[in-house]
């Protein structure tokens, strides 16, 4: 493909931010990064990095930048909201399992990405498809058109709805709260997950004893923390779990609250010259920690396919044939996941726990381990 096609990334987060610096790894120069707020930034919560996603970012050169803002994951733990632990395991990988602020992963992108590629306030109204030509309307009342758009907006994707039209996201039952503390008396690498009854607590490590955290609970789509408010919603729901759970939330600077949902896995990721990526193609509960590690993985598989194939249809078929398998097992595992972790039948949990509980370390390392001992960057397109 021609190298100085126009090309315009519909969405600025990591995943539309990683688009860019992999087009300009393989030598597209010719695009735009269009987001919708005010500003390129990113809300105060942690994500995980896995290693299939620092290949990427190795094969990019900003690995080094990265580093000096995450927190490697040393030992990570499955237990009980009484503190009993059901699995311990420490993963070893060439790269390491790592959790990293995303403004802090977020700056770094926008470090390496000329500033004048980066257009913000640019909130997608439509967005007319026509053979070799797109149309964007934005409701700042810019027009724009491009020989290609990727659409990296997210779940609730505006590109999604022109290419596939299915509809809403699926809710999946729970919401989610997340922030970041600073833990002084939790070891270095300390990450775990406590399962009670259609709740959950995950803690993962960032840097400098910061450490991110996300709680789950069973209830309805749209249902507030009113009247008590999120503080005390928290500390009611989880204060008497162990320790260092009811740290969390007091130290907390901000608490951001989401539903949980994803899409079921659908084909037919392009349409004309539009393609989608990330959760705009395949969204899928974070049970996995591997929702931006696809993304990334994809975005690269994107560019690779651009860059080898003469025309944009080639290309993003391959594309599309490389990623879906992999991607829709993602998204189908994490589902099962979010079920068992979310289970409220007191003899259901009891079975789960002890079934966790007999599973051999090296066991529960290989289920995980086609997840994310797996090298994109490797891969043969041709």
């Amino acid at each position: 493909m021609e190298k100085d096609i126009k090309i315009a990334i519909v969405g600025g987060g990591i995943g539309g931010l990683t688009t860019a610096l992999c087009l300009e790894h393989f030598g597209f120069k010719n695009y735009q990064v269009y987001e919708q707020a005010e500003e390129f930034k990113e809300i105060g919560a942690a994500i995980s990095l896995f290693p299939n996603a620092l290949n990427v970012y190795k094969e990019l050169a900003i690995i080094n930048q990265l580093s000096n803002k995450w927190g490697e994951i040393n030992t990570a733990y499955i237990k009980t909201d009484a503190g009993k632990t059901l699995t311990k395991a420490q993963p070893k990988y060439d790269l390491p399992l790592v959790c990293i602020h995303r403004a802090d992963i977020h700056s770094v992108l926008l470090e390496n990405i000329p500033k004048e590629k980066l257009q913000s306030n640019y909130k997608l109204k439509e967005l007319q498809t026509k053979e070799n030509k797109s149309t964007l309307h934005f409701e700042n009342g810019k027009v724009i058109d491009a020989d290609i758009i990727i659409g990296a907006d997210g779940i609730n994707s505006i590109v999604r709805k022109d290419v596939i039209n299915d509809g809403a996201p699926i809710f999946r039952g729970y919401n989610i709260w997340r922030g970041v503390t600073k833990l002084n008396d939790v070891p270095t690498g300390y990450s775990s997950e406590t399962w009670g009854e259609g709740k959950r607590v995950g803690i993962v490590p960032i840097k400098d004893n910061m450490f991110g955290w996300w709680v789950t609970r069973n209830e309805e789509e749209g249902q507030t923390d009113e009247p008590q408010g999120t503080l005390k919603k928290l500390l009611e729901n989880f204060g008497e779990w162990h320790q260092p759970i009811p740290q969390l939330f007091e130290n907390s600077s901000t608490i951001i609250k989401s539903k949980i949902g994803d899409r079921l896995p659908t084909k037919g990721w392009h349409k004309e010259n539009v393609v989608l990526i990330g959760d705009a193609a395949h969204p899928t509960t974070p049970n996995l920690g591997q929702g931006a590690c696809m993304a990334i993985e994809g975005v690269y598989l994107l560019a690779k396919c651009m860059s080898q194939f003469d025309d944009y249809k080639t290309a993003f078929s391959k594309y599309e044939s490389l990623h879906y398998k992999r991607s829709s097992d993602v998204v189908k595992q994490s589902l099962q996941n979010g079920k068992l972790g979310q289970l409220e039948n007191k003899v259901a949990i009891k079975a789960r726990n002890t079934l966790m509980k007999s599973l051999p370390e090296k066991l529960a390392l290989r289920m995980i381990d086609k997840f994310f001992n797996y090298d994109v960057t490797s891969i043969d397109i041709n």
